[in-house]
């Protein structure tokens, strides 16, 4: 992964619009992969898919089987891989950032631009959805171009803003979902664990394969703070005064048995979990989540 050229994220803050920057992420990202040991996976996972059984065996690849021992099968034009939905959350309290970071939801927007452009170009059908307290946004899935376009057009107009209620929407979403499929869903996950957990029974129930990414600010995977503070709830407008010392202890504790949880609850369900810090290069979190998508084909 060192050959890779990675783009850190404060490097973009200056370019605002979203599709130069999932391009930009995108296509370096590729250009390394070509330059890197990993140039196997990139023309792979951009060409190919599994051999399914039952399939005619002149469909099966067998200069590549020959190379790599894995039948597959080469992609056609107008052949779709997968179901994929992208559901990002728009609450407030994604618009925090600490020093010269972007927001985790500047973060969340772009990373999610930049998975929808390599799904659609590994022909996946890519659904979007961006929620807040209701699901506000919803494009069904398709593997168009178009869809590519209508997908960056509705992340460029969100906003961030309200309060989260992460637990329902993701039970709305599964309510709305027919075909097996992948979900990934990009979020703070700063809600009510027991209803999350909820949600993402049922989407499991609907025979969905499920990625969370828990996108955090460094100033939350290492908090540690002194002196008084005055903290503002960016969701509901609170705001009180504590010292550093308690708020340290208090803000360590309760973000670990969060986590804890919501770890738990994804390794009971077989699901996915990373965590994504704000600071970490899209290209490292973006093949983490591509090679977890390998193996569900």
């Amino acid at each position: 992964m060192n050959s890779l050229s990675m783009i850190d994220p404060e490097h973009i803050i200056p370019i605002r619009n979203l599709t130069i920057r999932a391009k930009l992420i995108v296509e370096g990202m590729m250009a390394g992969l070509h330059k890197s040991p990993y140039h196997g996976f990139s023309s792979e996972f951009l060409e190919y898919r599994s051999y399914n059984n039952g399939e005619t065996a002149k469909r099966v690849d067998w200069r590549k089987y020959a190379k790599t021992d894995r039948a597959v099968v080469r992609l056609f034009e107008d052949e779709t891989n997968l179901y994929a939905n992208i559901l990002i959350d728009k609450s407030a309290s994604m618009i925090y950032k600490s020093k010269k970071m972007l927001t985790k939801f500047e973060y969340a927007r772009t990373l999610a631009a930049s998975l929808a452009w390599i799904l659609i170009r590994q022909r996946d059908a890519v659904g979007f959805a961006a929620f807040d307290e209701n699901v506000k946004t919803f494009l069904p899935p398709r593997s168009t171009n178009i869809q590519l376009k209508n997908i960056l057009k509705s992340l460029d107009l969100i906003t961030a803003e309200a309060k989260t209620c992460c637990g329902a929407a993701i039970d709305t979403l599964a309510r709305g979902l027919h075909k097996r499929g992948l979900c990934i869903i990009i979020s703070d996950f700063l809600d009510d664990p027991q209803q999350i957990f909820q949600g993402l029974r049922h989407l499991r129930y609907k025979r969905q394969d499920i990625i969370l990414l828990q996108i955090l600010d460094p100033a939350e995977n290492e908090f540690e703070q002194k002196g008084n503070l005055r903290l503002h709830d960016l969701e509901t407008g609170q705001i009180i005064r504590i010292d550093g010392n308690t708020a340290t202890n208090y803000f360590k504790k309760g973000m670990d048995k969060h986590t804890d949880l919501i770890k738990r609850f994804c390794k009971e369900l077989h699901i996915d979990y990373e965590i994504i810090s704000t600071d970490e290069p899209f290209q490292k979190a973006l093949l983490r989540v591509l090679e977890k998508r390998r193996r569900m084909l």
